[in-house]
């Protein structure tokens, strides 16, 4: 089967649709099917290469006024030959530049909006119009919507889309960075953490990632845990770097603020961290929780995104309020051998979640919508 996947950006760029659409693309090659990468140009980066046996397209992108228009966008869909479309995304480029014409173009194609983040962030009138009534007038071209979560699923629904046409797919990870690591970097020397409780984050500070509700979370426990936070700062939110760290001294929180690291970096920093925090109110999946747990750190995260069915094996806790994520969290920095047992539970749950594993499921929602069409 030939498959076209269409991202607003793709590899150099990186991000969690980034990263999705170039781990589904590899697990697809490596069932023997072709993949085009359908996106947006990059600085430096030629408009047609071969990654990998994956061939990429990018097509020019200009602004006007505060948008950013794809030059030639249609014209590319039309030049390519192709089995099946998988659309990604939603209020952005790639998908509402192509809603208009979706049922024009026809043939098989399915749809993963990673559910819905500005809705989920700004439920304005306009937000909410375009989520409960736009989005789901458009999606009747696609012959599926295929849906990160059991929570996106649920909501695409209540949207008023069938549900016989959705399908929980779930997204995947490379299990072989976790299973044949690099030796220790020893990065807790390298970072001056003085606590004996490494407790990790891993992502950036978006408004989302509220990584202010880690600190407070750790104050009854500041003695005994320092919390390590992996990614870029985002300036301009309550949890942007400045007002976390201005937090964490009120507090008397140690947190080491370690910006965006290299692969092999933030791979060892899960490998020496004994637990992993994710605060977010907000998550399309939160793939950082399975790249936790193959690593063999428990989890504790808000009920945000996957994060109550990757729980569901032992492997993790998942709370709905404040006071519950603080309960969990200083449970685990104060019980090493209960951390240490979740710990060998997530790393044996993980497996599920590898890309060799959860292509099967895209695989055969591709094989539905084909029939279908």
């Amino acid at each position: 089967m030939h498959v076209l996947l269409v991202n607003h950006r793709f590899f150099p760029a990186e991000g969690g649709t980034e990263r999705w659409t170039l781990g589904l693309a590899q697990a697809l090659h490596r069932r023997g099917n072709k993949v085009t990468v359908l996106t947006q140009s990059e600085p430096g980066v030629p408009g047609l290469e071969i990654l990998d046996g994956i061939e990429v397209r990018r097509i020019p992108m200009r602004r006007v006024g505060g948008f950013r228009i794809p030059s030639g966008y249609w014209h590319a869909l039309r030049s390519l030959d192709y089995d099946l479309l998988h659309m990604s995304g939603n209020r952005i480029w790639c998908a509402d530049f192509y809603f208009p014409v979706a049922e024009v173009f026809g043939g098989p194609q399915v749809i993963t909006p990673h559910d819905f983040y500005q809705l989920a962030m700004d439920p304005s009138p306009l937000n909410r119009l375009y989520f409960g009534r736009y989005l789901p007038f458009r999606l009747r071209a696609f012959q599926a919507y295929l849906a990160l979560t059991e929570g996106e699923a649920g909501r695409i629904t209540r949207f008023g889309y069938p549900q016989d046409k959705v399908r929980v797919v779930g997204e995947g990870i490379d299990l072989k960075d976790f299973s044949h690591p690099s030796p220790p970097l020893r990065l807790r020397e390298r970072w001056g953490v003085s606590r004996p409780v490494l407790v990790l984050y891993v992502g950036g500070l978006w408004p989302n990632k509220r990584v202010d509700r880690l600190v407070s979370a750790l104050e009854p426990v500041k003695d005994l845990a320092s919390l390590v936070v992996v990614g870029r700062d985002v300036p301009g939110s309550a949890s942007d770097q400045t007002h976390v760290a201005t937090q964490a001294s009120r507090l008397g929180v140690e947190v080491k603020f370690l910006g965006a690291l290299n692969r092999a970096e933030v791979v060892s920093a899960y490998r020496e961290s004994d637990l992993y925090a994710l605060g977010a109110q907000y998550e399309g999946f939160g793939i950082s929780l399975v790249e936790a747990m193959a690593s063999g750190l428990p989890f504790v995260s808000f009920d945000v995104g996957a994060a109550r069915a990757l729980s569901r094996e032992g492997g993790g806790r998942v709370a709905r309020t404040e006071e519950e994520f603080r309960s969990h969290l200083v449970e685990l920095v104060r019980n090493e051998g209960l951390c240490r047992e979740m710990g060998l539970k997530a790393r044996t749950a993980s497996r599920s979640w590898e890309w060799d594993a959860v292509v099967d499921r895209y695989l055969e929602a591709y094989g539905e919508a084909v029939k279908s069409t």
